[in-house]
């Protein structure tokens, strides 16, 4: 069973890239990450891959977090459909013809102390099953995932890689999960050193199969012991028979017992189609979002000199998150170099070295914040990746009159040199377009990535400096960010004209922010997280419990505990209205449905994207409840004054929670529906009445069902 990573497309040279999946769930459209992943899974199986270790389905809420980018934000909703899309495209409905997908990491995984990778997670089990374990029951369910994987943390004193709580009576008795547990690499062997709750590698193998993990990856290091336990009685038989009759299960459901081999010749034909390369171009422009704009966007065609400044103008590296070709290349090549590299996150091999000589080669680079691989040369093989790509100042050279692109200062090192030589740049020019963020990968200098948690959010290097004193030039300057998590930036690019979010893009990125810089394109994306207002004041997330957040009345003596930019936000080129609500009940049994519907109106001089977002509140619960919950997302497509009806069929069991005696319930009572184009901006308002309380074996319901009308 080969396996393989398909976060942002399958991780092969020739296959289809897309963005990272930060920036796929700034779309708010799940049906194009079906679409996607439906790529992949073709794209896998015509080289033989069966398994791919994906979709991540964490809830992240502090952006400390150095994997933020592998995830689909903070809501769980949103976690929830893009993780059910993401599944149901690589899978397909008859897995003869697609590939194992694995919701990963499950639990809690993203929510530890210092936003630490591989830490304890500081959960309470109500939060850790309605928030947490939301996406991957929703996969389960509406999907069928068909594999999960275990998270490396530690959840209430148990690790989860030997919880038989989380991986079996969680997962499998509650959640419904009947597919095969596979372990993060070397998460078994972790039960001996660090988490120390094992004697040795056998202990730590036999802990682990107890507790439901099926397979052991990378290798086997504990489950090599497991013949040897079942022999002295030290395992049951039955277990070990049970995660063998999952395993081989899989085997025959993928058809490895009927065709192990693939075609040899199919694999050109299905890698990086003209179509699916349309697809990512379609994915990148929509994940794109626009955070401000006074209207000095777009640029007109025949715009004046324009200035390109910033580490990230001319590198293609900086467009890739980790779990990309490009990313791995660069790992590769570390490691070629004799440079110690593990994706574990591990940073001190001393500690933590294995039985497996293979594990220990790739073991303490995590620490390390020094450039690896000359970047010049690391572009040169990510060209050879993406022939026809180009640099962000290359694509924006192309569309202006004149131009001109200076780094002004390096992505991490703090030396300062540059800016002056940027500064006289944005002076001899009409416009500045800075292009700044950080970058995301495994080793070398990358600041994000995993296993590269931090304790600050600003932007790197000097480059918080180089982008203060371009803005104080007074020439007009645009922002291009590209990161996969929220920075703190507020502060630095204060002044900026307009800021666009760009995330990690992948190859289709440079030319796809040139074309809305231009108005070619109409940015639309909306964020899937909050930007916190400083470091301090992460966590921080739209759907915080009553009485907490911003709706304690409480607030920092240093500053406001509201977010810079808030979930759901994001900008257009046009305008739009929402209005005419309606609710074709106002009084309904708990379960039942309610039709929410609104018109949309594109009231603007363009054509342009809108995400109507459906928010559910209830207002007085016997748990403390959240202050808003996403309960429904559409992205409409709108010419200039057109108009259109969005209805969404609102099943009442998706407000189930855990009542006090941990019984999951719809709660009679009153319901604040909140329809509008943000978490912060909820115009439209109505009041439902749950008329009984239903008491649920399960959840039944995870995604809102949405139609289109146009008027």
């Amino acid at each position: 069973m080969v396996h393989n990573e398909a976060l942002s497309g399958l991780v092969q040279a020739s296959a289809t890239a897309f963005p990272t999946a930060i920036g796929l769930a700034s779309t708010f459209a799940p049906r194009l990450i079906e679409q996607m992943t439906a790529v992949a899974s073709r794209e896998a199986r015509a080289v033989g891959i069966n398994h791919v270790l994906s979709p991540v389905l964490d809830v992240n809420r502090d952006a400390r977090w150095g994997r933020v980018h592998e995830t689909y934000g903070e809501d769980p909703y949103l976690c929830c459909a893009m993780g059910i899309a993401f599944v149901r495209g690589m899978q397909t409905d008859d897995l003869r013809h697609g590939t194992i997908a694995t919701g990963k990491h499950f639990l809690g995984y993203s929510y530890s102390e210092g936003a630490l990778n591989q830490t304890v997670s500081p959960i309470g089990p109500r939060t850790l099953h309605e928030v947490f374990a939301l996406p991957f029951e929703g996969a389960i369910r509406e999907a069928g995932l068909a594999s999960v994987m275990n998270s490396y943390n530690e959840v209430d004193g148990v690790p989860v890689a030997g919880s038989y709580e989380i991986l079996t009576e969680l997962l499998r008795d509650r959640l419904g999960f009947d597919g095969c547990v596979v372990a993060d690499y070397s998460a078994v062997t972790r039960l001996r050193s660090p988490q120390a709750v094992a004697a040795d590698d056998a202990d730590a193998g036999r802990q682990a199969v107890s507790a439901g993990l099926d397979i052991e990856l990378p290798a086997a290091i504990g489950y090599k012991f497991l013949p040897e336990l079942v022999e002295s009685g030290a395992l049951d038989e039955a277990i070990l028979d049970s995660a063998v009759r999952r395993s081989l299960t899989q085997r025959f459901q993928v058809g490895l017992f009927d065709s192990p081999t693939v075609d040899p010749d199919l694999a050109p034909k299905v890698f990086a189609t003209a179509e699916a390369l349309e697809l990512s171009r379609k994915l990148t422009d929509a994940s794109l979002v626009l955070l401000e704009n006074d209207g000095v966007l777009p640029l007109a065609a025949e715009q004046g000199s324009i200035a390109v400044i910033g580490p990230m103008a001319q590198t293609l590296r900086g467009l890739f998150a980790a779990y990309t070709p490009a990313a791995a290349i660069e790992l590769g090549r570390a490691m070629e170099r004799g440079f110690a590299a593990t994706m574990a996150g591990v940073s001190d091999g001393s500690e933590t070295a294995s039985s497996d000589p293979m594990l220990d080669v790739v073991s303490v680079i995590f620490h390390s914040t020094e450039s690896m691989i000359d970047a010049a040369e690391l572009d040169e093989a990510i060209n050879g990746l993406y022939p026809n790509m180009v640099t962000i100042a290359e694509a924006i050279a192309a569309r202006a009159n004149r131009s001109l692109s200076v780094a002004g200062c390096d992505w991490t090192l703090p030396e300062t040199d540059g800016i002056a030589e940027a500064v006289a740049a944005a002076r001899a020019c009409d416009v500045a377009i800075l292009v700044i963020g950080e970058k995301t990968g495994w080793v070398g200098d990358a600041t994000g990535g995993e296993g590269r948690d931090r304790k600050t959010l600003e932007l790197p290097g000097a480059q918080s400096q180089l982008a203060r004193e371009v803005i104080a030039t007074g020439v007009p300057t645009v922002a291009v960010v590209l990161s996969g998590r929220p920075l703190d930036f507020a502060a630095d690019l204060d002044g900026a004209r307009a800021i666009l979010q760009a995330w990690h893009p992948g190859p289709e990125g440079p030319e796809a922010i040139a074309a809305a810089l231009f108005g070619e394109s109409n940015p639309g994306g909306k964020l899937p997280v909050s930007f916190p207002a400083g470091v301090g004041a992460t966590p921080s997330y739209h759907g915080h419990k009553h009485g907490s957040g911003t709706s304690s009345g409480r607030a920092y003596v240093d500053g406001t505990s509201a977010p810079a930019w808030g979930f759901g936000h994001g900008l257009s080129y046009t305008t739009f209205e929402l209005s005419d609500l309606t609710l074709s009940a106002v009084e309904v049994r708990a379960t039942e449905k309610v039709t929410i519907g609104c018109t949309v109106a594109n009231t603007g001089d363009r054509a342009g994207d809108e995400v109507v977002q459906l928010y559910v509140r209830d207002v007085v619960g016997s748990i403390t409840r959240p202050v808003r919950q996403l309960a429904g997302v559409h992205r409409v497509s709108l010419d200039a004054g057109e108009r259109c009806r969005v209805e969404f069929d609102f099943d009442t069991s998706q407000l189930a929670f855990l009542d006090n005696d941990f019984s999951l319930i719809v709660e009679e009572g009153e319901i604040e529906v909140m329809v509008g184009t943000s978490s912060q901006d909820l115009s439209l308002r109505a009041r439902l009445q749950l008329t009984d309380t239903a008491r649920l074996a399960h959840r039944t319901a995870f995604v809102t069902p949405s139609v289109q009308r146009k008027l």
